[in-house]
């Protein structure tokens, strides 16, 4: 499998071996178990500069900034599908996710303003959204996050497919979650079942 069929897995959190490294984890070891190609951007470690909206998307359809972010555009493009794994700060995706997520204007600006797309529209790609906050479950916890993710998977042209919650990690972290190890294993098949149906 080359990397046209790669599924990009995104590691949103700063800290390291916790929840969503762990996360991340369980679901490459599925991956590899079902022979799908992917790669893990650990973008906390990467030199991903923040967009600032000078316009020269909206006239060329590229990014004027070059940085770790050059090379993804690509990577977005020729990929299968997306996974982002990311803590919740403040009611949202953490801050180099929303860096990554605001340098997809590129795309945003080739397909709508431009007319003339840099990624693939004919291209079928499958994603999912995984977010973990620290707090007991209450209502509207994951919404923040969840309005980004929406417009983010469809800048990248990836039919979001599944989003899935882990809530109180403060207290029950993921390898002591058993509850939400079951429920991501099944997401997880899922999203795999998907991904051979596109390959």
């Amino acid at each position: 499998m080359d990397k046209h069929n790669k599924v990009l897995i995104v590691n949103g959190s700063p800290r390291r071996s916790k929840n969503c490294s762990k996360i991340i984890d369980n679901i490459t070891k599925k991956l590899e178990e079902n022979k799908i190609n992917y790669e893990v951007l650990n973008i906390y470690k990467m030199n991903i500069d923040y967009c600032t909206a000078c316009g020269y998307c909206e006239r060329t359809g590229k990014c004027i900034i070059k940085d770790d972010m050059t090379p993804l555009y690509e990577d977005f493009d020729k990929s299968i599908g997306t996974i982002v794994v990311s803590p919740m700060f403040f009611q949202s995706i953490s801050t180099k996710v929303k860096t990554l997520v605001d340098r997809t204007q590129v795309f945003y600006s080739s397909k709508y303003i431009l007319k003339k797309p840099s990624i693939d529209v004919k291209k079928e790609r499958r994603g999912m959204f995984i977010a973990v906050g620290g707090q007991p479950a209450y209502e509207n916890q994951f919404l923040g996050g969840q309005l980004v993710m929406d417009l983010f998977f469809k800048c990248i042209n990836t039919k979001l497919i599944s989003n899935v919650y882990m809530s109180n990690s403060d207290e029950v972290p993921f390898d002591e979650n058993k509850v939400f190890q079951e429920e991501l294993s099944g997401v997880v098949i899922n999203y795999i079942n998907e991904i051979n149906d596109l390959i």
